[in-house]
């Protein structure tokens, strides 16, 4: 006789074996099915080492490009001196390095106040203005001479387009690069064309913004005691 609370034992003794868990069945793997594993896992790990060699080699590389700028700068002088100073009529120019598009430097002070007035005329590629405006800035210079030393400034542009400007314009007159508008500016050339006038001292004269044709450029500087007859 089973007591109150026993377990049936007949009860369990018709349980299916079916109804206990299985172990689950593993899939054959064959020589190829390990073979074929195993190339995948190569593949996997050249590709992850091909990654890092290329990683490693782009930071090498960017590292041989700025220590060769650095060894490039040594014993150059900044293209500008003093960075917080700005060019004032009445005021003696600042002096700039120069670099000329198709080579060459210089600096401002080398030219400028040694009795001969000079103009820098601001300019870039992307500036319609300047377009229109460089050929008669071209004009001025060769109908004046040696009375005017005439130099372009192009503002922010790379030496293809800053070249490529030049021979589209037919200018002939010497033309700096100021490829992140530092000299601009000094001389105050936030808005593109900007000319400034040096006077035989080497002060500033006087500054004009906006597209110039041959008479404004003549008149601004007879208006500074600058003759152009």
């Amino acid at each position: 006789m089973r007591r109150f609370g026993e377990p049936d034992p007949m009860a369990q003794a018709q349980v299916p074996a079916e109804a206990s868990a299985k172990p689950r069945r593993r899939l054959p793997v064959g020589p190829l099915g390990l073979l074929a594993i195993t190339a995948v896992a190569l593949c996997a790990a050249f590709g992850v080492a091909w990654l890092i060699l290329e990683a490693s080699g782009a930071r090498e590389q960017s590292n041989a490009v700025d220590l060769q700028e650095v060894l490039n700068g040594v014993g150059v002088a900044p293209l500008v001196a003093d960075p917080q100073v700005r060019a004032t009529v009445g005021s003696p120019a600042p002096d700039v390095r120069l670099d000329f598009l198709g080579g060459g430097t210089q600096q401002l002070a080398e030219i400028a106040g040694r009795g001969t007035p000079v103009v820098l005329n601001f300019w870039s590629s992307t500036c319609a203005p300047c377009l229109n405006e460089l050929p008669a800035i071209e004009k001025v210079s060769k109908q004046l001479g040696d009375k005017v030393t005439v130099i372009g400034i192009d503002s922010q542009d790379t030496v293809e387009s800053g070249q490529k400007m030049v021979d589209q314009t037919g200018i002939a007159f010497r033309n700096a690069r100021d490829p992140k508008g530092q000299i601009s500016t000094v001389f105050g050339a936030l808005a593109l064309p900007r000319t400034v006038i040096i006077d035989a001292q080497g002060k500033v004269a006087d500054t004009y913004t906006g597209e110039l044709n041959e008479q404004t450029l003549l008149d601004l500087l007879n208006k500074n005691g600058i003759a152009t007859s």
